[in-house]
């Protein structure tokens, strides 16, 4: 068994004992929901039995509603770990598609598609069956934003990548806090609606004289049912007092109900993460990242998990005013509405401020347990080296691109590119040169963000990664491919004379004009580039490039995908790269082969 296949073997025992405990689960919350209907008719019944005698009405109603109650809220602990479970059981099944490279149907970050951009649409960064797709484990939409912004903008990642290497190596190592967490953020992101980030917080206060009827509600039900015990009172009188209290709480439903909606739309998300905040407090850790967030989560005066446990105590009890029974209860006993929307001000003034840094917590370990579930789902992956001298941009040993399965992956080395250096590759059509690109920007965007890369081993150095694979015309803009693509080349130069590191990959470019004015246009732009700080790739049709390398030797090295044609009938592909320049074509080849043309053509 592989080291992959042993992987999806965990995942899919986890499934396995999942499914085992959601059967006894369900059993279990068949009989508590008989059990509630019991006490609900048998309350009924009672209080009806004993209507003549008000005192007993009364003990019997506020018994079965504390029975029933209780039954209650055994009912919501089973719900929430049957989604607990669920949770980790859809978690596993998903682990397995990307370990197993299924991506069809997996969010593949389309809203961030950008034909603009550097060269996340150039490398299918993102999109359905992306390299997004296939890294995007994340659980929250904080997770999710946080790894695509890495992605896009390698650059904003201010850690060493050896610091972002170990803490993803030590996640890596703790496959149960993985599941934990992402059991915790796949609840919270499906039964909580992503909040407005510019939401101002509101107003929970209640005025001084609804505090004192809070607390001197419950004081005067006391004194009442004792004097209603000694008959002092009927009970009448205590119902009368009831519906008044009932309808005193009533009074500012509306403000209410909006508190309560802002509240579930923008917090009630961190109130999920209480469970997985306290791993995190008490978790070990060795790596300078995790610690450094296990920080943001108790340097405030009360700890994350505590404050969020509490919050969600206050808004579970806050979400019983939507049982119409249970509103009536108690809000007529305890004026419910009052008294949870004081507690959650408290809370509020108490924690409000660390909300912020609190999700910003959430957000970097849940994209950092992304990228550690990718490198346990690829354990023949590797962890590159970063080159502190800045000479070696890109070095690696049998690379290959991650979303092609191992058994078509065919893996090539790519030798040293250093700045102010230049590869150019030569090649015959589907020989092989595009996917090679496309390996090498993937691979080098991987080893930017601390991720393991898709070879035997790599070396590389931070530089801004430019590529212009796949321009595309802009209709809107009224402008056409050769534009399109000049204002590219543009941009690439204006990066590079900025004295920026770039990274350029190139492939055929200049294909909107003749061939003469093509080659003088890329042997300009090649020449131009291997004076300023840039380090790269072009792969191309024309040869003529390849006499770059006899007048720039120490810049400019010749390699080449051949297609081999055999008794010029059998067309084939190695796929490996090689040093020099192509000697084979194929377009005649396989024109002759379809039948476009005549075999004997001059």
């Amino acid at each position: 068994m592989t080291g992959k296949e042993e992987i999806i073997a965990q995942y899919e025992a986890i499934i396995g004992d999942c499914s085992h405990q959601l059967s006894t689960l369900a059993r279990k919350g068949l009989i508590i929901a008989i059990l509630r209907l019991v006490v609900f008719a048998t309350t009924i019944t009672m209080a009806i039995v004993v209507w003549d005698i008000m005192a007993a009405v009364w003990l019997t109603v506020i018994a079965g509603t504390s029975l029933f109650l209780f039954l209650t809220t055994r009912s919501g602990a089973i719900a929430q770990t049957k989604d607990r479970i669920t949770a980790k059981k859809r978690w596993a099944g998903s682990q397995i598609r990307r370990a197993s490279l299924v991506l069809d149907g997996l969010p593949g970050g389309s809203q961030y598609i950008d034909p603009t951009h550097h060269y996340s649409f150039d490398i299918d960064l993102f999109g359905d069956k992306s390299l997004f797709a296939l890294l995007d484990s994340t659980s929250t939409q904080l997770g999710s934003r946080k790894l695509a912004e890495w992605l896009s903008r390698p650059d904003t990642v201010a850690d060493d990548v050896e610091v972002r290497q170990n803490a993803i190596r030590e996640l890596t190592e703790k496959p149960e806090f993985l599941l934990s967490l992402s059991a915790a953020g796949i609840i919270a992101s499906d039964e909580i609606p992503e909040g407005n980030p510019e939401d101002k917080i509101p107003d929970f206060s209640i005025s001084k004289v609804q505090k004192a009827a809070v607390a001197v509600v419950p004081l005067v039900y006391v004194v009442t049912f004792c004097l209603l015990f000694f008959g002092l009172i009927s009970g009448t009188q205590v119902f009368f007092l009831f519906l008044w209290i009932l309808l005193l709480g009533s009074l500012q439903a509306k403000r209410i109900g909006k508190l309560h909606d802002w509240t579930t739309r923008t917090i009630a998300r961190l109130s999920c993460f209480s469970e997985v905040f306290q791993k995190i407090e008490n978790e070990p850790f060795t790596s300078d990242i995790l610690i450094k967030i296990q920080n943001n989560l108790t340097g405030s005066t009360v700890k994350a998990s505590l404050a969020t446990r509490r919050l969600s105590r206050l808004l579970h009890n806050l979400d019983q005013r939507y049982n119409a029974f249970g509103y009536a209860i108690m809000n007529g006993f305890l004026l419910w509405d009052w008294r949870q929307i004081g507690n959650i001000d408290r809370w509020m003034k108490q924690n409000g401020q660390e909300i912020d840094r609190w999700k910003k917590a959430i957000a970097e370990i849940d994209a950092l347990s992304a990228i550690a579930s990718f490198a346990r789902n690829n354990p023949d992956y590797t962890f590159p080296k970063a080159d502190h001298s800045g000479t070696v941009i890109m070095k690696a040993k049998a690379a290959g691109h991650p979303l092609i399965p191992g058994t078509l992956c065919v893996r090539n080395d790519i030798e040293t590119i250093a700045n102010s250096s230049f590869f150019v590759i030569t090649g015959a059509n589907m020989a092989g040169k595009s996917t090679y690109l496309r390996t090498v920007a993937t691979n080098f965007l991987l080893a930017n963000i601390g991720a393991p890369v898709c070879a035997q081993s790599m070396l590389f150095s931070k530089a801004d990664l430019f590529t212009s694979l796949r321009t595309s015309d802009s209709l809107t803009a009224g402008k056409s491919y050769f534009f399109a693509e000049l204002e590219r080349l543009r941009d690439i130069v204006r990066q590079a004379e900025s004295g920026r590191r770039t990274f350029v990959i190139l492939d055929e470019i200049l294909r909107g004009t003749n061939s003469a004015d093509k080659q003088k246009g890329s042997i300009g732009l090649v020449r131009k580039l291997i004076d300023l700080p840039v380090g790269g790739i072009i792969a191309t049709h024309d040869l003529a490039l390849g006499k770059l390398a006899e007048k720039f030797p120490e810049k400019v090295c010749n390699f080449r995908f051949e297609a081999d044609i055999t008794d010029d009938k059998q067309l084939s592909f190695s796929y490996r790269i090689l040093p020099g320049i192509a000697q084979n074509a194929n377009a005649s080849f396989l024109m002759e082969q379809m039948g476009i043309i005549s075999h004997d053509i001059n």
